[in-house]
């Protein structure tokens, strides 16, 4: 049939010998895939294919509908009616049992399907910590994700864990922020004198011996789904005491995998040792609403939440649930019952996370990032219930990480979510880190908007790009513009002259305040 070049006809045109799901799932073996999604209006998408892939059009949404009925039992697609999602299992004679998600967003059906046995990996044999591990992970944290912190113990996977994980270990020291690995290439170290090459060149092989020593069941599905997966990682500390916690980014490109790692804190740091001022701090103590930390990515959004965070934990007897992917910072309970949950590992998803939440009687609410509409909407939901939720977003000022949350939404919905946030949302925090004068030093510069009367009535009317003006006026509510924080890190002598116009908002405007006598 023109058009439909990869789909078999008995799939258009009905079952005759066997069901139009069966031959659907002979496309899934003939490409070597793991499983297929197919939603309404969109082209049909293979995973984990090793084959050409699939090329066609949109599926028309009766089509799915059809293979719906025939992967689902009756009872299934009476709860896929009443609940718009349902979990179940396909046996087909001729290709074997397949896992089935259904789900249905308002009138679009999509199905996953998934060959219960291909493409897992094996979850890495568990190694016994070492000493000095042990004394860095107390039991106080069962409730933390299971990272690996040693090698696998035999294989071809253990070597190359052991040699990738020494490299990773020796690169680590106090003025590296990222590491990167790619095939056919050294160790890519970032500083904050920026980018250079080390080591010695690794190859494709010890990359996917690595890679299958961390990744567990879930995330390697993850990975074959969407091409990247996120986790943390403890690698042996380039001290030889206890470990490093690591972010760790897997990701699919043209040459084969590679790795963005991230070190992380083993303790969330004080305010005054990130050099953010004390209003910062303040926020934890709003009883509730809405707070935002904006930045780029790498400006520190995370770090500064967990400093919130510690300052509550230290300070106020709460309850506080986070939702993070992955878990990064750790933290030990002190006056705040604490409970972190991770991404993949403890609930499938950020939205999932927040549903969960509003019955667990929190107090505070940290949601990793906001990602997409409907995390947005529950944010909103628990904050305008009292809840105080502490999030990220990446963005460069307060205005456009407002635009941002509005444009997430279809149009129809977007002045009513203009209200919600008008109502919601307490402060954004916008971030962003410099270079220090002395050399592997670098600081936050900080804007901090603080939503009173007249920025609610901005927002309602989507006038965001007045509320600089109100910044500029607001330091008696607590507002703090940018290029104050510039001028206040200037004649700290933190920062250059150079760094600092760089960053500014009005560069012509801190060189006339430069020049103003204190």
């Amino acid at each position: 049939m023109p058009g439909y070049p990869c789909l078999p006809a008995r799939v258009l045109l009905g079952p005759s010998d066997m069901a139009a799901i069966d031959a659907l799932l002979a496309l899934i073996e003939a490409q070597k895939a793991t499983g297929i999604v197919l939603r309404a209006r969109e082209p049909p998408a293979l995973i984990g294919a090793q084959g050409r892939g699939l090329t066609m059009p949109p599926l028309d949404a009766q089509i799915v509908e059809t293979f719906a009925a025939e992967a689902l039992a009756p009872g299934d697609l009476d709860r896929l009616r009443a609940s718009g999602a349902c979990d179940a299992v396909y046996r087909s004679e001729r290709h074997g049992a397949f896992a089935v998600e259904a789900r249905r967003d308002a009138d679009k059906l999509s199905l996953k399907l998934r060959h219960t046995g291909a493409g897992l990996a094996k979850p890495a044999p568990a190694a016994p910590a070492s000493r000095a591990a042990a004394k860095t992970a107390p039991a106080a944290h069962a409730g933390a994700p299971s990272i690996p912190t040693s090698s696998p113990s035999t294989g071809a996977s253990a070597a190359a864990y052991s040699r990738l994980a020494g490299l990773i270990a020796r690169s680590l020291d106090g003025d590296v922020s990222d590491v990167m690995v790619s095939a056919g290439q050294p160790l890519w170290i970032r500083t904050a004198n920026g980018l250079t090459a080390s080591g010695e060149t690794i190859d494709q092989q010890e990359i996917l011996g690595f890679v299958d020593s961390l990744l567990d069941p879930p995330r390697r599905r993850c990975l074959d789904e969407s091409g990247s997966v996120d986790l943390a990682w403890e690698a042996p500390a380039p001290d030889a005491e206890g470990t490093q916690r690591l972010r760790v980014n897997v990701f699919r490109q043209v040459h084969g995998l590679a790795l963005a790692l991230r070190p992380v804190n083993r303790r969330a740091l004080a305010l005054t040792e990130l050099n953010l001022p004390e209003s910062v701090g303040a926020l934890g103590d709003l009883p509730g609403g809405m707070v935002l930390v904006v930045g780029t990515t790498g400006s520190g959004k995370s770090t500064t939440l967990a400093a919130i965070v510690e300052l509550v934990n230290r300070t106020r007897a709460r309850h506080v649930i986070t939702l993070e992917d992955p878990v990064e910072f750790v933290y030990q309970p002190r006056r705040c019952l604490i409970h972190q949950r991770e991404v993949g590992a403890h609930v499938e998803s950020f939205a999932t996370g927040l549903r969960a939440a509003l019955r667990e009687s929190p107090d505070i609410i940290l949601v990793g990032e906001m990602r997409d509409r409907e995390t947005v909407s529950l944010a909103l939901t628990a904050a305008e219930t009292g809840h105080l939720v502490l999030s990220t977003l990446h963005s460069g000022s307060a205005p456009m990480a407002i635009d941002r949350i509005v444009d997430i939404f279809p149009e129809h919905q977007q002045a009513q979510i203009r209200l919600q946030v008008a109502g919601s949302l307490r402060a954004v925090v916008t971030q962003r880190l410099l270079e220090g004068v002395l050399p592997g030093t670098r600081y936050p510069a900080v804007e901090i908007l603080m939503v009173n009367y007249a920025v609610g009535a901005l927002i309602r009317e989507g006038k965001t790009h007045q509320l600089a003006t109100q910044i500029q006026t607001g330091r008696d509510e607590g507002m703090v513009a940018l290029d104050t924080s510039l001028l206040d890190l200037l004649r700290a002598g933190l920062i250059s002259p150079k760094v600092a116009l760089a960053a500014a908002r009005d560069p012509v405007e801190l060189q006339r305040r430069l020049r103003e006598p204190r």
